[in-house]
């Protein structure tokens, strides 16, 4: 498996400034590392605030994508989450916004049709009973497993790289099952924080959205990092 080849500008970006954030902490005392934390705190807010507007902006329907995408490209770099990048955060994100708009919703296709095949198989399930009921359950929750995976998959790569909507989509489908420390991280972390958002919602409107996908997003970019080492 070979990684898509056009990098853009901010996949170059966010690994360069991850370097650089690391050599900076060392020279920092805990107070200049507890600042450095409560300015990345204050952005991710912002991130999860301009991603809930991205999405009404576009109607949910075409909002979410790219939204998706321009969130992950401002989360994947420490530079806009510390606030030192020559390109502030917030003009950042709505740069992403409207450059990524029709690529990313030309991509969220599949996962709009596979959204509403599953809600249709949940709506059902309640009805059935026996055998039929639990392989369906086994069925549907297995999708389930998958489409988030590979949906966090193609947000990270729409937000990587410059291919086409065929190509990323193609990658990934293919990255998921061929990284599965990578994809059983994403689920564990997406399900630990939909059991913290359970038990404190008020997180859900300040960060609720903001933390999966950072969290996703760091690990897939760390495992694109490693296959293009390798290559």
């Amino acid at each position: 498996m070979t990684a898509l080849v056009r990098s853009s500008r901010s996949a170059r970006s966010a690994r360069s400034t991850s370097e650089s954030a690391g050599a900076d902490d060392a020279a920092l005392g805990w107070t200049g590392r507890v600042m450095q934390w409560l300015r990345v705190v204050t952005s991710v807010v912002l991130v999860n605030v301009l991603f809930l507007l991205g999405t009404l902006a576009g109607l949910v329907l075409l909002g979410l994508m790219p939204a998706s995408v321009a969130a992950a490209g401002v989360l994947r770099r420490n530079d806009l989450l510390l606030g030192t990048a020559e390109d502030g955060l917030f003009r950042t994100f709505w740069a992403t916004y409207r450059t990524e708009f029709w690529r990313a919703n030309r991509a969220g296709v599949p996962f709009w049709i596979v959204g509403t095949l599953l809600a249709a198989d949940l709506a059902v399930l309640p009805q059935l009973t026996g055998p039929v009921s639990a392989v369906l359950l086994v069925f549907t929750g297995a999708l389930v497993l998958a489409a988030v995976v590979t949906f966090a998959a193609a947000i990270a790569l729409l937000a990587r790289y410059d291919d086409s909507v065929a190509a990323v989509l193609r990658y990934a489908l293919v990255l998921p099952p061929t990284s599965l420390g990578m994809s059983a991280g994403v689920l564990v972390a997406t399900a630990a924080w939909a059991l913290i958002v359970s038990i404190v919602p008020v997180l859900l409107p300040l960060i609720g959205a903001a933390i999966p996908l950072a969290i996703a997003v760091r690990l897939i970019d760390a495992r694109l990092d490693r296959i293009e080492d390798a290559g």
